[in-house]
Protein backbone atom coordinates (compact mmCIF):
# COMPACT_ATOMS: atom_id res chain seq x y z
CA UNK A 1 0.00 0.00 0.00
CA UNK A 2 2.28 2.53 -1.02
CA UNK A 3 1.22 5.39 -2.65
CA UNK A 4 3.15 8.87 -3.35
CA UNK A 5 1.90 11.48 -0.57
CA UNK A 6 1.41 14.68 -1.95
CA UNK A 7 2.36 17.62 -0.01
CA UNK A 8 -0.13 19.91 1.08
CA UNK A 9 -0.77 23.45 -0.59
CA UNK A 10 -1.03 24.78 2.68
CA UNK A 11 0.01 24.74 6.65
CA UNK A 12 -2.15 22.80 8.54
CA UNK A 13 -3.89 25.00 11.14
CA UNK A 14 -6.01 22.80 12.57
CA UNK A 15 -5.16 19.50 14.95
CA UNK A 16 -7.16 17.04 16.54
CA UNK A 17 -6.13 14.14 18.72
CA UNK A 18 -8.33 11.09 18.22
CA UNK A 19 -7.84 7.89 20.36
CA UNK A 20 -7.53 4.21 18.79
CA UNK A 21 -10.42 1.83 21.13
CA UNK A 22 -10.04 -1.55 20.66
CA UNK A 23 -13.01 -2.77 18.39
CA UNK A 24 -11.81 0.15 15.66
CA UNK A 25 -9.22 -2.56 15.04
CA UNK A 26 -9.59 -4.99 11.99
CA UNK A 27 -8.80 -8.92 12.41
CA UNK A 28 -5.65 -8.50 10.65
CA UNK A 29 -4.65 -6.32 13.26
CA UNK A 30 -4.78 -2.63 11.41
CA UNK A 31 -7.55 0.15 12.01
CA UNK A 32 -10.38 -0.42 10.01
CA UNK A 33 -10.87 1.81 6.63
CA UNK A 34 -14.41 2.78 7.63
CA UNK A 35 -13.07 4.43 10.94
CA UNK A 36 -10.57 6.78 9.03
CA UNK A 37 -13.46 7.93 7.80
CA UNK A 38 -14.89 8.29 11.28
CA UNK A 39 -11.89 10.07 12.45
CA UNK A 40 -12.14 12.25 9.36
CA UNK A 41 -15.69 13.52 10.30
CA UNK A 42 -14.58 14.36 13.71
CA UNK A 43 -11.97 16.03 12.40
CA UNK A 44 -14.55 18.00 10.23
CA UNK A 45 -17.38 18.96 13.05
CA UNK A 46 -13.88 20.02 15.41
CA UNK A 47 -12.80 22.58 12.59
CA UNK A 48 -16.35 23.70 11.76
CA UNK A 49 -16.98 24.22 15.67
CA UNK A 50 -13.16 26.47 16.27
CA UNK A 51 -14.19 28.05 12.98
CA UNK A 52 -18.04 28.65 14.22
CA UNK A 53 -17.83 29.60 17.86
CA UNK A 54 -20.15 26.29 18.37
CA UNK A 55 -22.45 24.42 15.69
CA UNK A 56 -24.61 25.46 13.02
CA UNK A 57 -28.01 25.44 14.87
CA UNK A 58 -28.85 28.72 14.36
CA UNK A 59 -27.40 29.03 10.61
CA UNK A 60 -29.58 29.29 7.51
CA UNK A 61 -27.43 27.47 5.57
CA UNK A 62 -24.94 24.27 6.21
CA UNK A 63 -22.02 22.71 4.39
CA UNK A 64 -23.06 19.35 3.27
CA UNK A 65 -20.33 16.00 2.22
CA UNK A 66 -20.98 16.21 -1.38
CA UNK A 67 -17.99 13.92 -2.35
CA UNK A 68 -15.24 12.55 -0.01
CA UNK A 69 -12.02 10.87 -1.77
CA UNK A 70 -9.65 9.00 0.71
CA UNK A 71 -5.80 7.45 0.03
CA UNK A 72 -4.51 5.13 2.14
CA UNK A 73 -1.23 5.04 2.48
CA UNK A 74 -0.13 3.13 5.45
CA UNK A 75 -1.38 0.79 8.33
CA UNK A 76 -2.05 1.95 11.56
CA UNK A 77 -2.02 -0.52 14.69
CA UNK A 78 -3.68 -0.18 17.98
CA UNK A 79 -0.85 1.67 19.58
CA UNK A 80 -0.08 4.56 17.43
CA UNK A 81 -0.96 7.98 18.33
CA UNK A 82 -3.02 9.57 15.58
CA UNK A 83 -4.04 13.01 14.91
CA UNK A 84 -6.52 14.23 12.04
CA UNK A 85 -5.25 17.95 10.85
CA UNK A 86 -8.09 19.86 8.74
CA UNK A 87 -8.34 22.37 6.27
CA UNK A 88 -10.12 24.39 3.32
CA UNK A 89 -8.04 24.25 0.44
CA UNK A 90 -10.41 26.48 -1.36
CA UNK A 91 -13.96 27.89 -1.96
CA UNK A 92 -16.00 28.37 -4.90
CA UNK A 93 -19.89 30.12 -5.21
CA UNK A 94 -21.73 27.92 -3.32
CA UNK A 95 -18.94 24.90 -1.88
CA UNK A 96 -15.33 24.63 -0.57
CA UNK A 97 -13.15 21.91 -0.66
CA UNK A 98 -11.83 20.78 2.79
CA UNK A 99 -8.18 18.51 2.89
CA UNK A 100 -7.50 16.24 5.90
CA UNK A 101 -4.79 14.03 6.59
CA UNK A 102 -4.25 11.42 9.85
CA UNK A 103 -0.91 11.67 10.77
CA UNK A 104 0.68 9.47 13.89
CA UNK A 105 2.73 11.33 16.84
CA UNK A 106 6.13 10.70 14.53
CA UNK A 107 4.31 12.45 11.75
CA UNK A 108 3.94 9.50 9.25
CA UNK A 109 0.87 10.25 6.61
CA UNK A 110 -1.70 7.51 7.33
CA UNK A 111 -4.35 8.71 4.78
CA UNK A 112 -5.51 11.61 2.69
CA UNK A 113 -8.57 12.90 2.25
CA UNK A 114 -10.35 15.55 0.14
CA UNK A 115 -13.87 16.23 0.87
CA UNK A 116 -16.02 18.54 -1.00
CA UNK A 117 -18.88 20.58 0.72
CA UNK A 118 -22.02 22.26 -0.66
CA UNK A 119 -23.32 24.90 1.00
CA UNK A 120 -27.19 23.95 1.85
CA UNK A 121 -30.15 26.19 2.48
CA UNK A 122 -31.96 25.03 5.42
CA UNK A 123 -35.57 25.93 4.15
CA UNK A 124 -35.09 24.91 0.56
CA UNK A 125 -32.56 21.95 0.14
CA UNK A 126 -30.97 23.74 -2.42
CA UNK A 127 -27.42 25.03 -2.76
CA UNK A 128 -26.69 28.27 -1.82
CA UNK A 129 -23.97 31.09 -2.01
CA UNK A 130 -21.54 30.70 0.68
CA UNK A 131 -21.94 33.79 2.93
CA UNK A 132 -18.99 36.93 2.44
CA UNK A 133 -19.04 36.42 6.44
CA UNK A 134 -18.09 33.19 5.88
CA UNK A 135 -15.39 33.34 3.36
CA UNK A 136 -13.49 36.03 5.78
CA UNK A 137 -13.91 34.38 8.90
CA UNK A 138 -12.42 31.20 7.19
CA UNK A 139 -9.13 32.90 5.01
CA UNK A 140 -8.63 34.63 8.49
CA UNK A 141 -8.28 31.34 10.40
CA UNK A 142 -6.65 29.68 7.73
CA UNK A 143 -4.40 33.01 7.43
CA UNK A 144 -4.56 32.99 3.61
CA UNK A 145 -6.92 33.98 0.90
CA UNK A 146 -9.24 31.40 -0.42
Amino acid sequence: MKHDIPQPTFEFRHRVALQIRFNDIDLFGHLNNSVYVQFLDMGKLAYFKQFMGGGFEHEPTVPVVANLNVTFHAPTLIDEELSVLTGVASISTSSLILEQRIVNSKGAVKCTATTVMVNIDRRTGQSAPVSDIWRSALAEFEGREL
